[in-house]
């Protein structure tokens, strides 16, 4: 059974995580105001960053740390929040490395400038913690280096390669490693992957993208016409 469970992810930080956010002066300018306006990121932000300004202005820190910087901070303490029931005063980067490493490794797959490849390692992260505290039956979400051998058939880049890589982690969950391989080396489109599942678990595929969808806040996913889109 492959059921990953619903996580409750903090909405302002993962709009930023399905951003596009260049390194440009403009782009700097409206992260800083977003930022900004949302007191919950602002008090954090001030709070982890006193090693770069302990006055907490945000035009050094963001010209010091860049997004990526403190995109980092924010994850590991929303992280450590989910584990001990408070926000550190400081950030334990290490609790992050196992997602800037997925991130690399999807790197090549997926246009600059976002970071949904990192927002699919953070959920995958938080359902680690959230399982341990629960007794629902969920399944965490596991990524393993075999996932990342099904990218070497991406023939193009793709903005949503969350969703991309969390429908493979699934299909190679029902059909297996070997079956999956073949068959996108073979050229096999996704409707054609779909099919080959039993309606049991076609439902449960469904059921666990609009479980992730709630989870990081995605709703265009359900609600827009995204096939022409990368």
């Amino acid at each position: 059974m492959f059921n990953i469970p619903y996580v409750s992810m903090p909405e302002h930080f993962t709009r930023l995580l399905v951003s596009n956010i260049q390194n440009s002066t403009l782009s700097n300018t409206n992260l800083e105001m977003y930022l900004s306006e949302n007191k919950e990121l602002h008090t954090l932000i001030r709070k982890i960053f006193r090693d770069i300004d302990p006055d907490g202005f945000l035009g050094k820190i963001l010209s010091i740390s860049g997004w990526t910087g403190i995109r980092n901070r924010l994850a590991a303490v929303y992280i450590e929040y989910a584990m001990n029931g408070k926000f550190p005063d400081t950030a334990n980067l290490t609790l992050v490395n196992d997602i800037v490493n997925i991130e690399n490794k999807l790197r090549h797959f997926t246009p600059s400038g976002f970071s949904r490849a990192f927002l699919l390692g953070f959920y995958a992260k938080m359902t680690l913690v959230q399982i341990k505290k629960s007794t629902d039956g969920k399944n965490p979400l596991i990524i393993n280096d075999e996932h990342f051998e099904f990218m070497k058939w991406s023939k193009t880049k793709s903005i949503r390669i969350d969703w991309l890589f969390l429908q493979l982690i699934q299909y190679n969950h029902f059909l297996g490693t070997e079956r999956l391989k073949s068959l996108l080396s073979n050229g096999a489109k996704y409707e054609t992957l779909f099919a080959l599942l039993s309606a049991q678990e076609q439902k449960l595929m469904i059921d666990n993208c609009m479980v992730y969808g709630a989870s990081i806040n995605d709703t265009d996913i359900f609600l827009t016409d995204v096939t022409s889109l990368s």
